[in-house]
């Protein structure tokens, strides 16, 4: 797919505005709304400047929000920030990060934020958490934006390449995509089928944490939870290409060992395929760590960092001294 690249900057709604306002402080950066143009459909991304006039930064994070979020400012988006700013030197560029949005029509409908022709995800999911999720149109997993052909993970694929670019990212030198929650789960399966290219040079390293379920890599079973019945993105990849990327691309994952709630406070995946990786989140996630065993070269790539205390905290973990030492590339 060929993409051409423009930006317009556009206003964030004053309820997103409003609901930052109230976990940050006045000095807190203020992020703004841009547009990728060229795509099928209109696809938002929050930044503090448009990607098309790149940065003299030698670090970019590309942050994917959570199932709740895709319209405004994510809560965890204003805290990473500031504590990306707090880790590095004085005087050096503060880290470029961006914000892709993928959002669902419920979430629209919530913040009376019109259609007006942007990609929507999620349409064919019936919304039940005991349900297993319909693929083809689900953002977490690189589905289609409705009635399109533009994956989720086309989107991230126009990031990277765009990072590539000598011309607007020249001092570039590591990249990090995070994630958290429902942005963990996209992170996760990314890493296993996403295009994951930038220019020789750069360092690209993901965080994907407290997810509410894990890939694995059964052919029999359905994607997300295993290989079978891939939308159209990764639909052509064999198995062996898939564990090859897991087997090269380095992910820090972490989880609270609080995360033991049910779907009721956590929107927590409780269909038949995610209950088989455990009953909560960290349960999940200490199942997953016993589960890379089987993939020595996979398991070489992965740690792991338990969130001690944390319940399921997305802001907490964004701005954690653990996940700011990873994406800064300290030891």
């Amino acid at each position: 797919m060929k993409f051409i690249l423009s930006m317009t900057c556009v206003t964030l709604s004053l309820l997103a505005f409003a609901e930052t306002a109230k976990t940050t402080s006045p000095d807190a950066p203020k992020l703004q709304r841009f547009e990728f143009s060229g795509l099928e459909a209109r696809v938002f991304y929050n930044a503090e400047s448009p990607l098309e006039k790149g940065s003299t930064a030698t670090l970019a994070v590309v942050h994917v929000h959570g199932w709740g979020s895709g319209v405004g400012v994510a809560r965890e988006e204003i805290p990473l920030i500031q504590a990306l700013r707090a880790a590095i030197k004085p005087g050096d560029v503060p880290p470029y990060v961006i914000s892709p949005l993928f959002p669902r029509r419920a979430i629209l409908k919530r913040l009376n934020e019109p259609v007006d022709g942007r990609a929507i995800w999620n349409d064919s999911w019936r919304g039940s958490l005991a349900d297993a999720v319909a693929p083809n149109d689900d953002w977490r997993g690189g589905g289609d934006a409705v009635g399109t052909h533009l994956s989720s993970y086309d989107v991230i694929d126009l990031i990277f390449a765009t990072f590539s670019d000598k011309s607007r990212f020249p001092n570039l030198k590591r990249v990090v995509m995070t994630g958290y929650s429902a942005g963990g789960q996209f992170v996760g399966r990314y890493t296993a089928v996403g295009k994951g290219t930038v220019r020789e040079g750069i360092t690209l390293e993901y965080a994907a944490m407290a997810p509410s379920t894990e890939l694995r890599l059964d052919p029999n079973v359905s994607w997300h939870y295993g290989l079978k019945s891939r939308p159209r993105y990764s639909a052509a990849l064999t198995f062996d290409q898939i564990l090859g990327n897991l087997s090269r691309r380095r992910v820090w994952r972490g989880c609270g060992d609080a995360d033991t709630k049910g779907p009721d406070q956590t929107a927590l995946d409780v269909s038949p395929y995610a209950i088989k990786q455990g009953k909560n989140r960290y349960e999940r996630f200490l199942n997953f760590k016993e589960y890379l065993k089987q993939f020595p070269a996979w398991e070489k790539q992965v740690s792991f960092y338990t969130f001690k205390g944390m319940s399921h905290n997305n802001a907490a973990a964004h701005s954690s001294p653990a996940l700011i030492s990873f994406i800064v590339g300290q030891p």
